[in-house]
């Protein structure tokens, strides 16, 4: 049976609902059709790779699915979902945004309280986001929607799932997925999105309380064309805000102020589609550069980094042969401690036409790639060690199906397949980033991901795995879309990053070690003990903050609800200048500060 790969053209992108009927005609016929595996969790099928056709046995699920899944809903989303922690126990949460609903999920399949919550009017854009944006020490989601071709609101919700103050704001059209990100030092965090509406394409930031912030909107001179960034790109300890038009690259500083050198409009007469910009260190100065991927409607992508001033960085940009819609994915993949980037293209082929493309810092390619001959990759390559050999691996979303089973792909630092994948869903993984995290906090790996049926009606089935693998959460670098739930594209910026019970004694104080080793360079780990608080039952809402020498937020290890124990977690201070830093612990009404000193 002949796979054939979808292609998204740029005119479609104002059209999320509409599109996904009209190209339902290039899926694969038999998506819809009944699968009935063996006893054993096998399904044969037919394929066909041009010349011949040949029988393949697929396993309809490669790791045991946890009780409760997957979830099936009507509608088509992108981007994927979120892990997070929504309720007062220390088990993370899945949270997506499925049609006009609002889905959260323990990992038993059973709905948290207060959960789903309905929109009016419109379906909902991509991914939720998480972070407290009113202030109140605990966090909130918050989703958008939009129309066919104008209106939509955007929504902000307790965790209880009852609805912020100032919200629903009736933003206007605003696509993709919302970004979360301190921008004016406050307590609470900002939203970033974007808004097109002819002859008037903007950015815009709204507080907490559903208010612009000062000296915002900022104008953009086309269509938007993806979230934002938000990161101190210039090494000032302030963000800045990177966003795309179509047409263009723009960075601003948190103030609205245009950064010299910016907007940067592509050479290659390419164009931005989808491909989130990422912000990370990748030449060691200490300092952010943007990493985004671009395509020319002649055919190839571009993967550029760039420097806060608006130049690129000696060899980049970097070319492959077709189209970049996923967000660059930016780590170490083959361990030699230098910064890598990937991506993966796609193009409207009836053959396996595209690529993963993997480089170090320099541009130059990583052994093993380019990995060809391969479906449509249309978001971001999730990184991480997914099978606990100390390597890291890359999976990739497929658009194509067979029998009506879509799959994640799974390689190996090297570019070879990784053992034990495919793993499989219903309908396509196109569009669609798993996530990879420890829900249930046993120590070992779980995945989620999502297959979708892009027929009319569209349909989203949603998968969480069990791998049996250890869970090292330091290894995993991209855990969810664009690095974490507030899908701010910060390289580093991870919630999920270890954090481990050390002990089963209950303490009777509360304590912060000193870190160790200190100095360090560029991870340390950091102990502290939650002591248990008289009248008080359940658990301690507990923040651990790390903050540089003039006061200002370096990042927020933990900001969860944690039961009375020893933990240790882990700092890791890549991108950071040398220097004294503090962190703080702040949970039972108690503040404690210690000193650590990073040494590069």
């Amino acid at each position: 049976m002949k796979n054939i790969t979808i292609l998204f053209t740029v005119i479609f992108m104002a059209l999320a609902g509409f599109f996904v009927q009209a190209f339902a005609q290039f899926l694969n016929p038999v998506i819809n059709n009944p699968v009935l595996p063996d006893v054993m969790g096998y399904v044969n099928v037919i394929e066909a790779n041009g010349r011949h056709k040949y029988n393949t046995v697929y396993n309809v699920d490669s790791f045991p699915l946890f009780s409760g899944f997957p979830k099936t809903f009507s509608g088509a989303v992108y981007e994927g979902g979120i892990l997070c922690n929504m309720d007062g126990d220390n088990d993370l949460e899945i949270v997506r945004n499925m049609g006009y609903t609002v889905q959260a999920w323990n990992y038993d399949g059973s709905n948290v309280p207060g959960w789903p919550v309905t929109v009016p009017t419109y379906q909902l854009e991509c991914a939720p986001s998480f972070g407290d944006v009113d202030g109140d020490g605990q966090e909130d989601i918050v989703v958008t929607n939009h129309g066919l071709t104008s209106g939509g609101f955007i929504f902000a919700y307790r965790k209880n799932g009852t609805m912020l103050p100032g919200f629903p704001i009736n933003h206007g059209y605003s696509t993709r997925t919302p970004v979360l990100a301190n921008v004016d030092n406050t307590a609470a965090l900002e939203i970033i999105v974007n808004k097109r509406q002819s002859g008037a394409n903007e950015v815009s930031i709204y507080t907490g309380s559903g208010a612009v912030l000062s000296g915002w909107p900022k104008s953009i001179n086309s269509v938007p064309a993806s979230s934002s960034a938000v990161g101190d790109i210039t090494g000032d300890g302030q963000p800045e805000i990177v966003a795309e038009s179509y047409n263009s690259l723009y960075a601003w500083d948190k103030s609205g102020n245009i950064l010299s050198g910016f907007p940067f409009t592509m050479p290659n007469g390419d164009v931005n589609s989808y491909s989130s910009p990422v912000l990370a260190d990748v030449d060691g100065d200490n300092i952010r550069e943007i990493i985004f991927g671009t395509h020319a409607l002649s055919g190839p992508g571009y993967v550029y980094v760039m420097k806060n001033n608006g130049t690129v960085m000696n060899g980049w940009p970097k070319q492959v042969p077709n189209w970049i819609y996923g967000p660059p994915a930016v780590g170490y993949i083959n361990n030699d401690n230098v910064i890598d980037i990937a991506v993966g293209d796609q193009v409207l082929s009836g053959s396996p036409s595209d690529q993963i493309s993997a480089w170090d810092k320099d541009g130059n390619s990583l052994p093993g790639f380019p990995v060809t001959s391969l479906w449509a990759i249309n978001n971001q390559i999730t990184i991480g060690d997914i099978d606990n050999d100390n390597n890291m691996e890359l999976i990739i979303d497929d658009n194509t199906s067979t029998g009506g089973r879509g799959k994640y792909l799974a390689f190996n630092h090297d570019g070879t397949p990784l053992a034990g994948w495919d793993v499989t869903v219903d309908g396509t993984t196109m569009f669609s980033t798993p996530m990879i995290g420890d829900l249930n906090r046993d120590g070992l790996l779980d995945i989620s991901g999502s297959g979708g049926l892009f027929s009319n009606p569209a349909y989203t089935y949603v998968y969480l795995w069990n791998t049996g693998i250890s869970y090292n959460a330091n290894k995993m670098t991209i855990p969810m879309f664009q690095y974490n739930s507030r899908h701010n594209g910060v390289y580093g910026d991870n919630p999920l990053v270890g954090i481990s019970p050390v002990s089963n004694t209950i303490p009777k104080n509360f304590e912060l070690h000193q870190n160790y080793p200190n100095p360090f360079n560029p991870v340390t780990k950091i102990k502290f003990s939650i002591a248990g608080v008289k009248g008080t039952s359940g658990n301690i809402f507990t923040k651990l903050t790390v903050y540089d020498l003039s006061g200002k937020t370096i990042t927020q290890l933990i900001n969860n609800e944690l039961a009375a124990g020893e933990y240790e977690t882990d700092f890791n201070a890549s991108g950071l200048s040398s220097g004294i830093y503090f962190y703080e612990l702040n949970a039972g009404g108690m503040k404690l500060t210690n000193k650590m000193i990073l040494v590069k």
